[in-house]
């Protein structure tokens, strides 16, 4: 019988050892050898701290608190909870030492016994099929993606800031062109006033000046309203309370809305290289491939060691007890026999968590390549729009000047003179929104390259 038992223990054993410890690696994921820019603007700029180029000491200020937004120490801690882990996986390559004391006493008819013992137990696991450096280097790849989050979370609060500041910033002008041609208005109202009193034209010029004026005053205070909640988005960002920003807005010059010069943008396969979250995905996958390597090492043998060391002292002695010096020194190797399908189950489960971080990773530099398509396309539209717009305002005040002109000659109906400054009305507000969403679509193209995560 004790031989049986021994040959079935080799044999399986030695079955363990040959298991295979191959898991399939992802493959690469195949980038365009060149990106398609064609009539689309040169962009990236090269530094990190791209909105500083933008030039407002106001937004640099909302930015860099906005590298310390709640999600950004959030992730933060996430990066201390894996620093944690990866301590404790590689204590478990360590020895372990323990002490021990135990006292004893025994009463039989004719005799009582007390014992004392101290022991030092020392014990080591060898790794000898690898699982627990495997688990480790899992665990070094998870702090790595951690990290990566956390510039990725930081790169995205910094936009998100930019981008709500552009939206504040787009209202404002917005609802200064709205009280421009209120101004306006207000001044043709009276034009008209004045020339029905004397008899010029009837009481209809002033009525539909009424009309327009009542009209124009809807839209800033529109504006306004868009401007507050801008600005309250941005309190809630920097975790400030509402109310916060309002002196440093409202006390700074108003930037001119222009985005800064840029550079030519990089390749996609530098850009999938610079952006944390890809890289925080890849490591991810590489940490799922190396926890199914170790479920895979796990069907195979395991040696345990151990040693105690102490001494222990018997009152009164007898002759099969006696005090003096204690020594123990163990090993073990042990390998699964049958483990009913725990094992089996949990390396398929892992190989499910490294096909499914794969396919993320996928879909990330997917949506990767296209965030940086759309940014720049929206970039492309908005500015080209703002060159447009400003044409259109500088005819359109001409128009309304000459208009205004002729209305006072006498020549043209006041109808021309409400068109003309509606017109003009309309080409400023849409000139500070094409302004607006060029600056917000830069900040998206500079995150979505990877720039801005950087700490400090």
């Amino acid at each position: 019988m004790i031989r049986q038992a021994l040959l079935i223990t080799t044999a399986s054993v030695l079955l363990s050892a040959c298991a295979s410890d191959a898991v399939p690696t992802p493959s690469s994921f195949a980038a365009p050898a060149a990106w398609d820019v064609a009539a689309l603007p040169a962009a990236v700029p090269a530094t990190d701290r791209w909105w500083t180029a933008i030039g407002d000491p106001v937004l640099d200020d909302i930015v860099e608190q906005a590298g310390e937004a709640s999600d950004v120490r959030i992730a933060e801690g996430r990066l201390f909870e894996a620093r944690a882990r990866l301590g404790s996986a590689r204590a478990a390559l360590r020895p372990e030492i323990g002490g021990q004391g135990t006292a004893e006493r025994q009463s039989t008819d004719d005799l009582d016994q007390e014992t004392f013992q101290a022991l030092v137990a020392f014990s080591l696991n060898p790794d000898l099929n690898g699982a627990i450096r495997t688990r480790v280097e899992a665990e070094r790849l998870r702090v790595e993606a951690a990290a990566a989050r956390a510039e990725a979370a930081r790169l995205v609060a910094r936009s998100t800031a930019v981008q709500l500041y552009a939206a504040y910033r787009e209202a404002e002008a917005t609802a200064v062109a709205g009280d421009e041609a209120v101004a306006a208005l207000e001044g043709s109202l009276s034009l008209a006033g004045t020339r029905e009193r004397a008899g010029l034209t009837s009481g209809l010029d002033a009525a539909s000046a009424r009309a327009a004026l009542a009209s124009a005053r809807a839209r800033p205070i529109a504006a306004r309203q868009a401007a507050d909640e801008a600005r309250l988005g941005l309190e809630a960002l920097l975790g400030l309370n509402p109310g916060n920003l309002t002196p440093a807005l409202t006390h700074s010059t108003a930037i001119a809305l222009e985005t800064p010069p840029v550079r030519a943008l990089s390749a996609p396969a530098a850009v999938l290289a610079r952006r944390p979250d890809l890289r925080a995905a890849e490591l991810e996958l590489w940490a799922a491939g190396a926890d199914a390597r170790a479920a895979r090492r796990d069907f195979w043998p395991t040696l345990s060691l151990g040693a105690a060391l102490g001494g222990q002292e018997i009152d009164p002695e007898t002759p099969f007890t006696a005090s003096g010096f204690l020594s123990q020194i163990a090993g073990g190797l042990t390998a699964p026999l049958f483990s009913f399908g725990r094992l089996e189950s949990a390396r398929d489960a892992a190989d499910a968590r490294r096909t499914q971080a794969e396919l993320a990773f996928r879909q990330a530099a997917v949506d990767a390549l296209s965030e940086v398509e759309t940014a720049l396309v929206a970039l492309a539209a908005a500015e080209a729009r703002a060159v447009t717009l400003a044409e259109a305002v500088a005819a359109a005040e001409d128009q309304a000047r000459l208009a205004n002109q002729r209305y006072r000659g006498g020549v043209s109906p006041f109808l021309d003179v409400l068109t003309a400054q509606r017109a003009a009305a309309d080409a400023r507000a849409e000139e500070a929104a094409a302004r607006g969403q060029a600056l917000t679509a830069y900040a998206r193209l500079n995150a979505a390259v990877g720039l801005g995560g950087m700490p400090g």
